[in-house]
């Protein structure tokens, strides 16, 4: 991962790690059914004194952004009896890459690539993921968990604090995540969004 590290000052605070268990962030995400591009900003991390917006909390104002760098090389279908069910499960491999922009100025959920300007700092690599969506009323909802290890991680200065994913969840994370089943960007192309929370798992995933 290429990045800058920022060498530690005299006094700062470090942001401590998540106990396993606890929530260590929240984020909201966009995934296109066009480019299966997965991008979205993050909301909350456990430990940060200061505001994780620079104004009114959106996209546009977001220091901390996240974009699938790495997609899942296979997706399987799940066969379950409720015909209003689908569960699919996608095999281990996708990575995804955590940005810190100290100058956000706006993005655009139909260009990926304005939420990776900045700084790359963490990278995770995601175990299996399972899917499950209900249709049974149009446009149904989704509900989404897999763990991950933390395989690259760049501290940075925010405000005062030291940030490092490797100190933060140095053994990885569990993530769930929960949204309708459609949506539609202004531009006509059809998708996902939703909401996701990360929390701090205790040992070591799987070997490195």
């Amino acid at each position: 991962m290429s990045a800058f590290s920022v060498p530690a000052l005299a006094g700062e605070k470090v942001v401590k790690r998540v106990p396993a268990g606890a929530v260590a962030f929240h984020f909201v995400f966009d995934l296109s059914f066009v480019t299966g591009e997965f991008v979205g900003y993050v909301a909350f991390i456990e430990g940060v004194d200061s505001p994780l917006f620079d104004g009114v909390p959106s996209e546009d104002t977001a220091y901390f952004t996240v974009r699938l760098t790495e997609p899942a090389a296979a997706q399987i279908p799940l066969p379950v009896p409720d015909t209003e069910l689908a569960t699919s499960f996608f095999v281990p491999g996708a990575q995804a890459t955590f940005y810190f922009n100290p100058d956000p100025n706006g993005r655009d959920w139909s260009n990926p690539d304005t939420f990776s300007e900045g700084v790359p700092i963490a990278v995770i690599d995601e175990s299996a993921l399972l899917s499950t969506r209900a249709t049974a009323a149009f446009p149904g909802h989704f509900f989404n968990t897999f763990s991950g290890r933390l395989i690259d991680s760049t501290p940075i200065d925010f405000n005062g604090q030291r940030l490092d994913f490797r100190k933060l969840v140095p053994d990885g994370i569990t993530v769930t995540n929960f949204g309708n089943g459609l949506r539609f960007l202004p531009d006509g192309s059809p998708g996902v969004s939703g909401g996701g929370t990360a929390i701090a798992i205790g040992g070591e995933l799987r070997d490195k």
